[in-house]
């Protein structure tokens, strides 16, 4: 990915008074919507962006970012989120443009602000690949460290080539770290393992813990303990060809790479692919394997496998081996 030829202005300057025609603004209606919102807050009282009442239109978003730049907060970035949902594809990149200034440009606290909200929000969005991808094309490959940090919930295929030009970064070494550690590890995360060990040889990670679960997320599979086991019988169940597994994780750091292998004594039984299954016992007919519960948080899985295969599973040591691992390791 080359350099940006068209980086985002810092927020606020000449540069990005320019850029407010493109939404259809200029910056003195956007001063007085600024000055309109902070007349709300009587002198002496903390800002709060909840008190305000704002439109989800492309003011109230350059509004929301020019004050993000005085109150930099998630709460501000909740509702510039709400005009980023709202808007039409030109609003919609606009905003994702200032989040790449914030980035960028910074000052520190409005760029951590900016990765929480990116983290918290874009990211577990339908539309998290276009975001990353916007952000990643207008941001100098110096100020990556921010977008990859949080990048765990962004699908592989999105971020797989920001990954392996950072990995060419010394600089982006402990962000990329701490991207490739949220993509096992985030409740989100998604990850390719086999391509994320090969890009942890290529990195240093000098952060000790990092470095434990980056070993042990490429190089063990994720070990349970299983208790009872639930086959349902309801032919309009919509998940035919699986069935539900209740497990301990004992492994020492939790984490959850989707469609693992489900293997014991060495054969595939299915494959992993939801991890505490809303289901309501109460509502569809099914059958109980039972089996002593293990100690621990119970997770209830969801098993793309053979039902028959149920009962071979439970009250047993299990692996839950991430997509091609197994063969890459044996290799």
């Amino acid at each position: 990915m080359s350099e940006p030829t068209s980086p985002p202005p810092p927020i606020g300057t000449p540069g990005w008074d320019r850029e407010l025609a493109g939404i259809g603004l200029d910056r003195p209606q956007v001063d007085a919507g600024v000055d309109q919102a902070l007349e709300s807050v009587a002198a002496g009282d903390q800002f709060d962006p909840h008190d305000l009442e704002l439109e989800t239109d492309a003011e109230s978003a350059a509004v929301w970012v020019l004050l993000h730049q005085r109150f930099p907060s998630y709460g501000i970035l909740v509702y510039l989120r709400m005009c980023w949902s709202d808007g039409d594809h030109v609003l919609q990149n606009w905003v994702v443009r200032q989040l790449a200034a914030m980035l960028t440009h910074g000052p520190g606290p409005v760029a951590e602000s900016a990765e929480y909200g990116l983290w918290v929000d874009y990211f577990e969005s339908a539309e998290v690949s276009q975001v990353f991808t916007a952000l990643a094309s207008q941001m100098p490959r110096s100020h990556w460290e921010c977008l990859i940090s949080g990048a765990g919930p962004v699908p592989w295929d999105a971020k797989r080539g920001v990954f392996r030009e950072a990995a060419e970064v010394p600089a982006l070494h402990p962000a990329l770290a701490r991207g490739l550690t949220g993509s096992f590890y985030d409740v989100y995360g998604q990850v390719d393992a086999v391509e994320a060990a090969a890009l942890l040889d290529r990195i240093t990670v000098a952060d000790e813990d990092l470095r434990e679960a980056l070993a042990e997320a490429t190089t063990q599979p994720l070990r349970l303990r299983t208790g009872s086991a639930v086959i349902v019988d309801d032919p309009g169940w919509t998940h035919q060809g699986s069935f539900l597994l209740r497990a301990v994780v004992r492994s020492p750091r939790t984490r959850w790479v989707w469609r693992s292998e489900l293997v014991a004594d060495g054969r595939v039984y299915g494959r992993l692919v939801h991890w505490d299954f809303p289901f309501d016992a109460s509502q569809i007919a099914h059958r109980t394997v039972a089996a002593p519960e293990p100690e621990g948080r119970i997770v209830l899985f969801r098993v793309e496998g053979d039902p028959e295969h149920a009962e071979s599973l439970v009250n047993r040591d299990i692996e839950a081996w991430p997509p091609g691992l197994r063969e890459h390791l044996a290799r």
